[in-house]
């Protein structure tokens, strides 16, 4: 009974330790293919969610998204159209602004020379009046220093200014001038 404890190796235990070995080698190599397949679905992962939609070999486009697609560049187009409008606009609206300003000046340059104008008529009719005076005035002194000089033919012997020549006094003598 002793040895009925102990096994010994027979040729059925033989056979189950081949059977483990090549079980083992098979499950090693399915492992291995396992671990490759996962390996390459990781990588076609990784590139489908790198690429873009379109890019993809097996994407089938959606009728939808394509008139989506079509109907986005259709407004894209005409939201650049009114950008390129409002620009203009804004420029047109600029250089009118700067017209309006300048019409408002030159309006109110005119309004001011009118204005000026408008006072200076009465100061040209003053003027001419001052002129008129003042030619009258230089013509009356004229006159009177025309009758002066006649009315006083002098002496040269009783001549003030001849005696104090003579005398050597260095100052002449003031004469009074005739009332009128």
């Amino acid at each position: 009974m002793l040895n009925a404890g102990r096994e010994t190796s027979s040729p059925g235990t033989e056979l189950s330790e081949n059977q483990a070995k090549t079980e083992k080698e098979r499950l090693i190599e399915e492992l291995q293919l396992i671990t490759e397949e996962r390996n390459d679905l990781r990588d076609r992962l990784r590139f489908l969610t790198e690429r873009s939609k379109k890019n993809r070999p097996h994407f089938r486009p959606n009728p939808y998204y394509e008139d989506l697609e079509r109907m986005e560049e259709a407004v894209m187009s005409i939201l650049h159209n009114l950008e390129m409008e409002n620009t203009e606009i804004h420029e047109n609206n600029h250089k009118l602004k700067k017209e309006i300003t300048f019409s408002r000046n030159l309006l109110s340059q005119l309004l001011m020379e009118n204005t000026c104008r408008k006072k200076l008529v009465p100061l040209k009719q003053e003027s001419k009046e001052v002129h008129l005076d003042c030619a009258l005035n230089q013509k009356y002194l004229v006159d009177f220093n025309k009758k002066d000089k006649d009315q006083q033919r002098p002496d040269p012997a009783s001549s003030g200014l001849r005696k104090c020549k003579r005398a050597g006094i260095g100052h002449t003598p003031v004469r009074e001038l005739p009332e009128e």
